[in-house]
């Protein structure tokens, strides 16, 4: 049975995993995109390959003969989504891999409309549970990882967690991670996976925020925002030490009340700044010793 490994949607999780398994023994065999984002799919993928992007008709597959064929070729082939969705049993075939890397919302519809037996269906999102189908088998390849599209990604700083709908699944998501170098592979069910995102969103998203914040504060004073960084340095080494609480300093972890009432007053022009040192604030101060010890049922 011929393996192809199909990438569907370049957004930042689909470029960072173009990057890696383009590396692997298998390759990349095939891009699909939208109609209105496939010249850009295209110079992207040129980028690695070398040479000029050139139009887009030079990188959508000509002859259908080459649709059903292993593709020989150091740049992928390119195809619509509107034209597989259309009709997906004219371009998937048994064997096929495919990394659906699309927002959340479109998942269950590529995964339904391209269920074909033999073909394996993954998605990457942490927030989304793996997918039923009736014929295809199923899969999660989360990265806890942000990307930013902004050039390559080191996959040897990515741990990967996965779920399949077999062990066959499991074990060939395992083999693809080990060949891309990724730091690290566990297994997690959908509740375990969707925690893990939830986690995820406090410790990057919203501590990208944070930093944000200072960042603006800083500017509208005219002071440098550099400032901060080694603060924020230290910040992270802390955390990686497994004792973030233990090793938390500053006003609100030691209930120093006259110290947050002056902060609060130098923000009390800048609401939407001062609703969100309010939550901290009284989230640390008010949070029970022994949280960390408390586990949902």
């Amino acid at each position: 049975m011929t393996r192809r490994i199909i990438i569907w949607g370049l957004g930042k999780v689909g470029r960072a995993l173009y990057e890696g398994l383009r590396h692997t023994s298998n390759g990349v065999d095939v891009v699909v995109g939208r109609e209105e984002s496939n010249q850009k799919t295209a110079d992207f993928i040129s980028h690695f390959v070398g040479g000029n992007s050139g139009s887009l008709t030079d990188h959508v597959v000509q002859d259908i003969d080459n649709q059903f064929n292993p593709i020989d070729r150091k740049q992928p082939a390119l195809w619509l989504a509107e034209e597989v969705l259309a009709s997906s049993v004219d371009f998937l075939i048994p064997g096929d891999i495919v990394f659906v890397s699309v927002v959340d919302r479109e998942i269950a519809n590529i995964f339904q409309r391209c269920d074909i037996e033999g073909v394996t269906l993954v998605h990457s999102s942490g927030a989304t549970g793996m997918v039923k189908v009736e014929k295809a088998q199923s899969g999660v390849f989360y990265p806890l990882q942000s990307f930013v599209g902004q050039g390559e990604e080191d996959w040897h700083r990515v741990p990967v967690f996965i779920e399949g709908s077999s062990e066959v699944v499991e074990s060939m998501l395992t083999e693809i991670a080990l060949e891309m170098g990724v730091m690290s592979i566990e297994k997690l069910n959908s509740q375990q996976r969707a925690y893990l995102h939830l986690a995820g969103v406090f410790a990057n998203n919203y501590t990208m925020a944070m930093a944000g914040i200072a960042k603006d504060l800083l500017d509208r004073q005219g002071l440098n925002p550099d400032w901060v960084l080694p603060i924020l340095t230290k910040t992270a080494e802390n955390f990686g030490q497994g004792k973030p609480w233990e090793l938390m300093t500053g006003p609100a972890s030691r209930a120093d009340l006259a110290t947050i009432e002056h902060h609060r007053s130098m923000l009390e022009n800048q609401p939407e700044m001062l609703a969100a040192y309010d939550a901290m604030a009284q989230y640390i101060i008010n949070r029970p010793k022994d949280s960390s010890k408390n586990t949902p049922s």
